[in-house]
C-alpha cells in the first residue's frame, strides 16, 4: 500500500510537470498580447516605424502559438518574448512621435504669441 501512495504521487508529480512544460505559459502569453493591445490602442499603426514592429509582434505571437500546438514550446516562449519586445517598441516609438507633435504644436501655439 505504501509503494503504491509513493508510486502515485511521483506519478502525479511526473504527469504535472509534463503538462506544466508542453504548453507556452498562459502568462507570457498573455503579456505578449497585452503588449501588441497597449501599442494598437495608442494609435501605433498610424506610424510607419511603429506599424512595422506591431506586425512584427502581432506575426511572432501568431508563429508562437502554432509552434505550441505543434509541441515546440521552447521556439514558442522565445517568439513571445521577441513579439512583446517588438509592441513594446511600436508603443515607445508612438509616444514619442505623439510627444514630437504635441511639442511641435506648443512652439507653434508660443511662437504666435510672441
Amino acid at each position: 500500500m505504501r509503494i503504491f501512495k509513493h508510486g502515485t504521487i511521483i506519478g502525479v508529480v511526473m504527469l504535472a510537470a509534463a503538462c506544466g512544460g508542453s504548453q507556452v505559459p498562459a502568462q507570457q502569453m498573455a503579456q505578449s498580447q497585452a503588449a501588441i493591445r497597449a501599442a494598437s490602442e495608442v494609435g501605433a499603426e498610424n506610424h510607419p516605424q511603429a506599424s512595422l514592429h506591431l506586425k512584427m509582434a502581432k506575426d511572432r505571437t501568431a508563429r508562437a502559438e502554432k509552434l505550441s500546438r505543434e509541441g515546440d514550446n521552447d521556439a514558442a516562449k522565445a517568439l513571445l518574448e521577441e513579439a512583446q519586445a517588438d509592441a513594446e517598441l511600436a508603443l515607445a516609438l508612438t509616444r514619442k512621435e505623439q510627444a514630437e507633435a504635441s511639442s511641435d504644436q506648443a512652439k507653434q501655439q508660443l511662437e504666435g504669441l510672441q
